[in-house]
């Protein structure tokens, strides 16, 4: 099970996100009450190895994701809004999350343009951090929204997610994770 621990604004949540095992960890580079600073992040974010650094963002301008995405180094950008033309200038450096709120394939899929290669994230929360229902869908895909230590094995049974990702589940404050509780949702999820 592919597991992100996202809203890394600190080094030492990051270290331990690496430390126990994570897959991904995330930096919101949007308007939030957990934005990483780019330029506190930009001082240690080169230290972090061996996990997928992915930059979370909105409805920015692409070429200013590009842009602060390459100075970062991020490996992926994961977007939370719908799928525009002028973001293929991303796929140049970058693998692409779509970040979609619906599981009705006919409704948010129809919101990735034809080739556009991305994984799909689907959090009905969008962000905010609320548990939404746990629908399976036909493709593989990454679960957010509400996911915490004690209900991430039930959400990864009924939804059967690919992936799952994490922010304020893990946390002992906005942006401040809690160490115990990493550990303990990257060990539930991989059950």
């Amino acid at each position: 099970m592919w597991v992100k621990i996202c809203g890394i604004t600190r080094y030492e949540d990051a270290r331990a996100a690496c430390e126990y095992g994570a897959d991904a960890v995330g930096f919101v580079l949007t308007q939030s009450m957990r934005r990483a600073d780019p330029h506190l992040v930009g001082s240690w974010i080169h230290e972090i190895r061996g996990v997928e650094k992915v930059g979370v963002f909105r409805d920015e301008d692409p070429g200013y994701i590009a842009e602060i995405s390459k100075r970062l180094g991020l490996d992926v950008v994961q977007l939370h809004a719908p799928l525009v033309p002028a973001h293929r200038v991303l796929l140049d450096n970058f693998q692409i999350i779509a970040a979609l709120k619906e599981a009705e394939p006919g409704l948010e899929l129809a919101r990735i343009p034809d080739g556009f290669p991305c994984r799909v994230l689907l959090d009905p929360s969008m962000g905010t951090g609320r548990a939404g229902s746990w629908k399976r869908l036909d493709i593989p895909f990454i679960l957010a929204g509400g996911l915490t230590p004690e209900n991430v094995g039930q959400a990864i049974s009924q939804a059967g997610p690919s992936g799952v990702d994490v922010s304020s589940g893990v946390e002992a404050a906005p942006g401040i994770k809690d160490r115990e509780k990493i550990r303990k949702f990257i060990q539930e999820a991989r059950k």
